[in-house]
């Protein structure tokens, strides 16, 4: 009835996971990725709307169409969005503003079960099969198949990643360019920053010394050159695309192909609105570097 979480065997075995951004929480959506070859979708519940305490249907939704699940909780000191969050079946969690192994470990004491961990055991969730008789395989389970996943975005744990990467139960740690460039007084310069891309690298190594797979790549326009130069660096969990984000670039395209077709013609059309993304107008993006948006 548990199966062993798809992405682990899938970095053990050296293949090549790929995963989006999901912050509508559109059921309909996450059936697409399944439909369409991807392998996990990551359910945003720090910045949107989709609530960790209430997610159920989406993970279900994403189960269902041959996704793991993974929920970006809204911060690591929140318990009860972890409990739920993992009751509800997320197969792992990604942990926003890791700056120590003692946040690694706070968020696996309330992920784990004991021995592990203090999490209360309920087998009436979603998760645990509603069965009190299977419970104890599902923990056991648990405690060797969820994923904690460090978000490292601000400058500790940059500092700390040497730790953090040692914790053993730490299979994946991903990088948040955004606050980070923030935090160091960056602005939006993101991997634009010497400072930012030192810290990268540092990530990048402290992760490959520790046996450590890299989740990232270029979010907001991936293409075969871009996703080989992340390879080359390291990165071999791919998590591309942002779905609200990618339905504004379609919209903002449309509109610029429908634009420059009425060139020339007797025919105009309202001026554009600036683009929501780098760049001018509502062309070409310049620059998509961001491992995860934050």
């Amino acid at each position: 009835m548990f199966e062993a979480n798809r992405l682990l065997k899938m970095i053990d075995a050296k293949v090549v996971p790929l995963g989006m951004q999901c912050f509508t929480g559109n059921d309909a959506l996450i059936e697409v990725l399944g439909l369409t070859g991807f392998d996990f979708v990551m359910l945003d519940s720090e910045h949107c709307a989709i609530n960790p305490r209430g997610i159920e249907d989406q993970v279900r939704t994403a189960q269902l169409a041959g996704l793991v699940p993974i929920v970006r909780i809204p911060e690591l000191s929140d318990e009860t969005a972890i409990r739920r969050s993992l009751e509800a079946g997320a197969e792992g969690l990604i942990v926003p503003m890791v700056k120590s192994a003692a946040d690694v470990q706070r968020v696996l004491d309330s992920a784990l079960f004991p021995p592990l961990g203090t999490r209360g055991i309920c087998p009436a969730v979603r998760a645990a099969g509603y069965s009190f008789r299977t419970f104890g395989e599902y923990a056991e389970w648990n405690n060797s198949n969820v994923l904690v996943i460090p978000l490292i975005e601000h400058p500790d744990g940059v500092d700390h990643i040497d730790e953090i990467c040692a914790v053993e139960q730490v299979r994946i740690v991903t990088f948040g360019a955004g606050d980070l460039a923030y935090a160091m007084g960056e602005g939006t310069k993101m991997l634009k920053s010497p400072l930012v891309q030192d810290a990268y690298r540092r990530v990048r190594e402290a992760a490959k010394r520790h046996g450590v797979a890299v989740m990232g790549g270029p979010v907001l326009e991936p293409t075969t050159e871009s996703c080989r130069d992340a390879l080359d660096d390291g990165v071999s969990i791919f998590c591309l695309g942002l779905d609200i984000l990618g339905f504004r670039r379609f919209c903002e395209d449309t509109v610029q192909a429908l634009d420059s077709a009425l060139r020339g013609t007797a025919y105009t059309r309202p001026a554009a609105p600036a683009s929501g993304f780098p760049g001018t107008g509502g062309g070409p993006v310049a620059s998509r570097e961001e491992p995860i948006p934050t």
